[in-house]
C-alpha cells in the first residue's frame, strides 16, 4: 500500500532543529507562546493554579533578545548591498519583476531562499511549466502568461521525501515529494480553510518526468490529480526533474547544517538566564522593612493600627526596639550568565561572515584561495548556482538561446563612491577604454542608478535627454572636456 505522507528519517531527524532556529528568528512572541519547550518551569511537578499563574508571570517578565534574528536580515543585507548579476534571454526578462506567476521577482525571491539557508540550511526550487501541445509555444501564450515558465520556492519542512537514481555516470533526482497548503473557499464564498496537498515529482524507469497530486483527507490521502507529463518548449517530455535542491554547504539532496543554529542555542539559553534575573529582581529587588524589640503586645498594636512608610510616618517602638531597611545583596551570577552569551553570539554572527570559516567547492573555488571563503558566501554562491540552473530549464521551456546567470554578491564589504575612481571610470568610457555597460554596473551596485534597469533602458533615457552615459553636455567634468556619446 502507498503512503505518500512517508517522511525520510534524516527529514524527521531535523525538525525539531529546523523548529527551533525557526521560532527564535522570529521573536519574542513565538518563544514565548511556545511556553515551558523554551522556558523550563521552575517546579514542573507542581499543578496548581496558583502555580501556572505564578509561570505566567515568569514568563511575562522574561526579555527575549532577538539576536539571532537581526543577525539573518543583517546577513541578508549585506548580500544585496550590491546588485545581483542578471543575465537571461528576452524570453524570461519577465523574471526581473515576477519569476514565481505571484508577482514576487527572483530578486526578492532570492533574498528569500538566503534567509531560509541561513536558518535551516535547506531549500528547494522547482521549475513549472504549463502543458504544451504543439512543436513550439506561441508569441500569444508567452505575452498571456499562459505559457510562462516559473520558479516555485518550497521550504525544508516541505520537502518531505526525495530519491535519487544513478543513470549513466550521474545521480538523478527519481522522486521529490512536496507537502503542499493551500487556500480553499468555503461554501458561503467569504471565508477560506486549508488544505494539505502533496505534490509527487517523478523520472520512471523510461526517463521521463511527470507529476501528480494527491490530497490529504480526513480519513485518508486519495489521488487529487492524475499523473501528467510537464512538455519542454518543443513538446517533448522532460528528462530530468527541475528541482534544485539549495543547501548552506552544496546542493546535493543531503541535509545540511543550519548556520544560525548554534547562536540560535545560546539565544534560548540568554532567555532562559533572563527569566531567572529579572525573577529575582522582582523578588527581591524592593527594600524590606524589619523590627526587632517588640512585645506581643505592641506587635499586635501595630497591626491593628497598621504600618505605614515615609517620614510623615515615624514608627514608634518600645524602649530597646529597633528598626531598619532589609536590602538583598546583588546576585550578578545571572547578570554575567547573560552577558557571556551575549559576547558568545556576537562571536559566532562574526564566524558567519568572516574570512575562512568555510570550504568551497571544486567548481566555487575556481582561481580563489579556499581559505578565502566565509560561510555567508558559501551560502550566496549555492543560492547562485541553483538559480542559474533553475533559470538554463526556464529557458529550455521557452526555446531561449543564449547566456544564463544570476551572480549574487559576494564581498559583503560597505560599498562607498570613490569620486576619483568615478573620473577615471568615466574617462574610460570616453575614451573607448571601458564599455559602457561595465560603467553603468558599476554605478547600479554603488545605488546610483536603478538596479532593476537594462542597458538598453539606460540608453534610451540618455539618448532622449542628453549625451554621454551619465552627464549632460552642460555638466563639466573635472578634466574640463565635454562629455559625448561612447
Amino acid at each position: 500500500m502507498s503512503d505518500v505522507t512517508f517522511t525520510r528519517p534524516e527529514y524527521d531527524a531535523a525538525k525539531n532543529r529546523w523548529r527551533l532556529v525557526r521560532d527564535v528568528c522570529k521573536g519574542s512572541e513565538t518563544i514565548k507562546a511556545a511556553g515551558d519547550m523554551y522556558l523550563p518551569r521552575p517546579n514542573a511537578a507542581d499543578t496548581s493554579q496558583d502555580n501556572r499563574e505564578r509561570y505566567d508571570a515568569y514568563k511575562k517578565r522574561a526579555v527575549f533578545y532577538n539576536a539571532t534574528g537581526r543577525t539573518k536580515h543583517s546577513l541578508v543585507g549585506a548580500v544585496f548591498r550590491t546588485w545581483p548579476t542578471l543575465t537571461v534571454p528576452s524570453a524570461l526578462d519577465y523574471v526581473a519583476k515576477n519569476i514565481d506567476g505571484q508577482g514576487v521577482s527572483v530578486y526578492q525571491q532570492s533574498q528569500s531562499v538566503i534567509g531560509h539557508l541561513l536558518e535551516v540550511g535547506r531549500h528547494g526550487l522547482l521549475v513549472d511549466y504549463a502543458a504544451v501541445e504543439a512543436g513550439t509555444v506561441s508569441k500569444a501564450d508567452e505575452l498571456s502568461g499562459r505559457a510562462r515558465a516559473n520558479i516555485a520556492s518550497y521550504t525544508a519542512e516541505s520537502i518531505i521525501n526525495w530519491k535519487t537514481r544513478q543513470v549513466g555516470g550521474q545521480h538523478l533526482l527519481s522522486l521529490v515529494v512536496l507537502r503542499e497548503t493551500v487556500d480553499v473557499d468555503t461554501d458561503d464564498g467569504f471565508g477560506s480553510e486549508k488544505v494539505v496537498q502533496y505534490r509527487v515529482l517523478r523520472l520512471d524507469f523510461s526517463g521521463k518526468y511527470t507529476q501528480e497530486v494527491w490530497e490529504e483527507g480526513p480519513s485518508a490521502t486519495t489521488q487529487k490529480v492524475a499523473p501528467f507529463t510537464p512538455l519542454n518548449g518543443l513538446g517533448r517530455p522532460w528528462q530530468v526533474i527541475p528541482f534544485q535542491f539549495v543547501g548552506s554547504e552544496n546542493n546535493d539532496t543531503s541535509i545540511d547544517d543550519s548556520p544560525l543554529y548554534d547562536m540560535a542555542e545560546i539565544n534560548i539559553g540568554h532567555y532562559r538566564n533572563s527569566a531567572d534575573y529579572e525573577e529575582a529582581a522582582y523578588l527581591v529587588g524592593q527594600p524590606q522593612p524589619w523590627m526587632s524589640g517588640l512585645s506581643d503586645q505592641w506587635r499586635d498594636h501595630l497591626e491593628k493600627e497598621g504600618i505605614y512608610l515615609g517620614s510623615r510616618a515615624p514608627w514608634l517602638l518600645p524602649q530597646g526596639g529597633a528598626c531598619g531597611m532589609m536590602q538583598a545583596q546583588p546576585n550578578a551570577v545571572a547578570k554575567e550568565a547573560m552577558e557571556s552569551k551575549k559576547q558568545d553570539m556576537v562571536s559566532l554572527g562574526a564566524r558567519l561572515i568572516e574570512r575562512g570559516s568555510a570550504v568551497k567547492t571544486a567548481t566555487q573555488a575556481d582561481n580563489d584561495s579556499a581559505a578565502e571563503h566565509s560561510v555567508l558566501s558559501l551560502v550566496v554562491s549555492n543560492v547562485s548556482e541553483a538559480y542559474s540552473q533553475c533559470l538554463a530549464w526556464m529557458a529550455e521551456f521557452v526555446n531561449a538561446a543564449g547566456e544564463v546567470v544570476y551572480k549574487l554578491n559576494q564581498d559583503f564589504s560597505q560599498i562607498t563612491l570613490d569620486p576619483t575612481v568615478l573620473v577615471a571610470l568615466f574617462n574610460a568610457v570616453q575614451g573607448g577604454k571601458l564599455p559602457e555597460g561595465d560603467f553603468w554596473q558599476y554605478l547600479r551596485d554603488r545605488g546610483v542608478i536603478n538596479p532593476e534597469k537594462t542597458d538598453d533602458e539606460i540608453r534610451d533615457e540618455l539618448e532622449a535627454q542628453s549625451t554621454g552615459p551619465a552627464l549632460d553636455d552642460d555638466e563639466v567634468i573635472p578634466n574640463g572636456g565635454k562629455p559625448s556619446n561612447p
